[in-house]
């Protein structure tokens, strides 16, 4: 679940707000259709504010891990260091594949939505998943953990959060053939 994700920064007062802040820090980071090991934007938290980072989408282990169960995190040693150090990636949307391997595209009614999100000390982050509701199960068992900017800010400074589930809209997209 959550292997692509669309981040496009527009022309609105929020997208204005957050190119500026981010050619301020002078970050690099992907837009567009952003894949696994691009470099992404995200909001971490600094003190009882927030602020923009860089970090790599993903960790090599043994294997690649781009995604963790929301309900593993208490329970994983390998995510001991990193379920306290959350984060939120920006996006407009994000993409999945039905088992006929169809694409589609997941987006709210506003323009910008927050992906939940752990990283480790190496700025490498995963984002997290939990089990799909009734409507999205039809094409994938797991969704991300989506938040609003009022629940995004109590997740990454820690705070007990109940998440409200997200009415996604999607769309089926034609088939593309596109190569790493």
């Amino acid at each position: 679940m959550c292997g692509r994700y669309e981040f496009n920064v527009s022309s609105s007062k929020k997208g204005k707000q957050i190119k500026e802040r981010a050619e301020k820090l002078n970050l690099v980071y992907k837009e567009g259709e952003v894949f696994p090991d691009d470099d992404v934007l995200c909001i971490i938290p600094v003190e009882s504010k927030i602020d923009l980072k860089v970090m790599k989408w993903g960790i090599r282990n043994k294997s690649f891990q781009i995604n963790a169960r929301m309900e593993s995190l208490e329970d994983k040693i390998s995510y001991a260091q990193m379920k306290n150090r959350r984060c939120a990636i920006i996006c407009n949307g994000f993409y999945e594949w039905d088992k006929n391997k169809e694409k589609y595209f997941f987006h709210t009614d506003v323009e910008f939505i927050y992906l939940a999100a752990i990283f480790n000390e190496k700025n490498e982050l995963l984002i997290l998943t939990q089990a799909a509701d009734e409507d999205f199960s039809k094409i994938h068992s797991r969704s991300p953990l989506i938040m609003d900017q009022k629940e995004m800010l109590k997740f990454i400074h820690n705070e007990d959060a109940v998440f409200s589930k997200k009415k996604l809209s999607f769309e089926k997209l034609d088939k593309e053939i596109r190569l790493f």
